[in-house]
């Protein structure tokens, strides 16, 4: 990878001479490299990873492109592109906010982008590509920047005033991509790594909130989404069509006919939408206008999601010692390699890839380092139980009696 530069960039070259991303009503995002990453391409020289000389940029000496949306290593980095992308075609619009504070808010936001994406950059370096580990690690190091900064807060305090000429509905679209990488993504991350469990392993009470969240698909969703926002801007109502599979749905409490126009983001909304809306998250639901709908839906959506959020953390306590080496899914059944002892499997077809690919050349070797032993299947039963305990305590700490940890383990306990 280069330092990007204006005089050769094609984007660039286009924008200053058809002058598209200026205009409300087109498409064009134009190029916002310089606008999204100013720091890490005007800032310090720094040493690359790996490298031992000083001299070396590390601007100049990724592995890998980061100007094209089609280059990027992983999902999240990818909203995190497109969520640049979306701010920068509002700078140029000179899209009008509520007060000067929220433009502060603004720059505040693209800086905390900035810093998330170059922590993915650090994923990669060390993580299988093209791999669920790396998507996860990827996930969860931009949740953590923008937990550490405050980006929920800063994004739900932000007012404007969306400009008549605004057919795309930027806004709208910006807070709805933010909430993937907020919430949406991590949840459904975990959920997957669970995908090898048949539905009959989770507790009967909770395997249809367990398969209406594997129907939504939502990693497929996201994916499906940022496909149809590169290279040009579609609507915000495109957007929600995509994300609902249709807008023509029906209510989840009267089962009225609706059609879908606003979104329910969490809790930290203020007030019910005036408009049917649909809720973002692994538990999708549907609304008409009706307030006691509203309140019903709202009400089975906070119930299910503590279930499920506690529901996955638990499996995946259980079955921690079960994580393939290889896949990095989560299995009810793990096999060592029965050489080394350093490696654990879900199946046969796991265990002969990495065979074939890596682990025949360290397997002798890995032997005579006891320290990367795996437990057997009773060390990693016991592991299991005092991680699923470990979360009972950090849910109770965290929640109180609104907690439905110590509930669901229980449920589980007892099949």
């Amino acid at each position: 990878m280069s330092s990007h530069d204006p005089r050769w960039c094609s984007k660039c070259k286009k924008d200053k001479g058809e002058g598209m991303v200026e205009k409300p009503d087109n498409p064009s995002y134009g190029c916002h490299v310089d606008f999204s990453m100013p720091d890490w391409e005007e800032g310090p020289r720094t040493i690359p990873w790996g490298s031992k000389d000083v001299n070396e940029d590390i601007r100049t000496c990724l592995p890998f492109d980061i100007y094209e949306l089609k280059n990027l290593e992983s999902g999240a980095e990818k909203i995190l592109w497109m969520l640049q992308a979306v701010l920068y075609k509002m700078k140029k619009t000179k899209y009008p906010m509520a007060r000067s504070q929220d433009r502060l808010a603004l720059i505040e936001l693209k800086k905390i982008l900035q810093n998330a994406r170059v922590k993915t950059w650090t994923v990669y370096t060390r993580t299988p590509k093209a791999s669920y580990k790396m998507e996860h690690e990827a996930t969860m190091a931009v949740l953590t920047v923008l937990g550490n900064a405050r980006y929920q807060d800063i994004l739900s305090s932000i007012k404007v005033k969306p400009p008549k000429l605004d057919k795309f509905g930027l806004w709208d679209i910006f807070k709805l991509l933010s909430e993937f990488v907020l919430s949406t993504d991590v949840v459904a991350s975990e959920l997957y790594s669970l995908d090898q469990l048949q539905v009959e392993e989770f507790p009967a009470e909770y395997r249809q909130v367990v398969e209406a969240a594997r129907n939504i698909r939502s990693l497929s969703t996201r994916t499906i989404i940022i496909s149809a926002l590169d290279p040009e801007l579609i609507t915000f109502n495109r957007v929600l069509e995509l994300l609902c599979g249709s807008l023509q749905q029906k209510c989840s409490s009267c089962k009225e006919g609706i059609s879908i126009a606003a979104v329910y983001y969490s809790e930290d909304d203020k007030k019910i939408p005036s408009l049917p809306f649909v809720t973002i998250g692994m538990v999708r639901k549907f609304c008409c206008v009706k307030k006691l709908c509203g309140e019903k839906v709202l009400a089975e959506r906070r119930k299910e999601f503590r279930i499920l959020h506690s529901l996955i953390r638990a499996m995946r306590a259980k079955f921690v010692g079960n994580i393939c080496d290889f896949c990095f899914l989560v299995g009810t059944d793990a096999h060592r390699c029965s050489g080394c002892l350093t490696k654990i499997y879900c199946s046969q077809q796991c265990l002969e890839s990495d065979w074939s690919k890596v682990h025949k050349k360290v397997c002798a070797r890995s032997k005579e380092q006891e320290r990367k032993r795996k437990e057997g299947r009773r060390g990693r039963t016991k592991v299991g139980k005092h991680q699923v305990d470990e979360w009972i305590d950090c849910h109770s700490k965290a929640f109180g009696n609104k907690s439905v940890m110590d509930q669901v383990v229980q449920k589980m306990e007892k099949l």
